[in-house]
């Protein structure tokens, strides 16, 4: 032994780490840009798409007694995060056939709104409430057109187009 310093290897898991982290930020980045997901990468477009001028949402109303209320989101109907209230709308009553499904559907909604209401937490909204004793006795679900020139987010409106999707009266 000289007593010379040998040099230390770098080792090959740690330039494979590497290489894979640097795979997976690429992939990351692919469909981040070109917005479309498949797993295990995600377009994290949530909330950055763009919309058109004017495009279609949901809006309910519910008859709280005898009287209908004004247009209203859908959030508050189901004790889910907001973006999945609206999906699962969007499957049951637009997408499905099925009468009695829808039928049963709304029912469900009601009664679980007239006898367990839940409180908002996180992204949950708070349960709509009835005001009169009877509780809510129907719902209507409803397209309209949102113009985002005009649109106010405060009074959620003004709104277009109002198309009846479906109804359902409990009594």
């Amino acid at each position: 032994m000289t007593g010379e310093a040998v040099p230390e290897r770098v080792g090959r898991k740690p330039a494979l780490m590497a290489a894979i982290l640097g795979a997976v930020l690429v992939g990351q980045f692919f469909h981040t840009v070109v917005d479309r997901n498949r797993w295990p990468f995600c377009s994290n477009n949530m909330f950055n798409r763009t919309l058109p001028r004017r495009f279609p949402q949901l809006r309910i109303r519910l008859r709280d007694g005898d009287e209908w209320t004004g247009l209203r989101q859908v959030y508050g109907l189901m004790p889910l995060e907001f973006f999945r209230v609206v999906d699962i709308f969007a499957v049951i009553l637009l997408e499905n056939q099925d009468e009695e499904l829808k039928d049963r559907f709304c029912r469900t909604i009601l009664r679980r709104l007239n006898t367990r209401p839940w409180a908002a937490f996180d992204e949950v909204g708070r349960s709509e409430r009835p005001t009169h004793p009877r509780g809510f006795t129907g719902l209507e679900v409803l397209m309209v057109t949102v113009d985002v020139a005009d649109y106010r987010m405060a009074d959620d409106g003004p709104l277009y187009d109002h198309q009846v999707l479906y109804r359902c009266e409990a009594d």
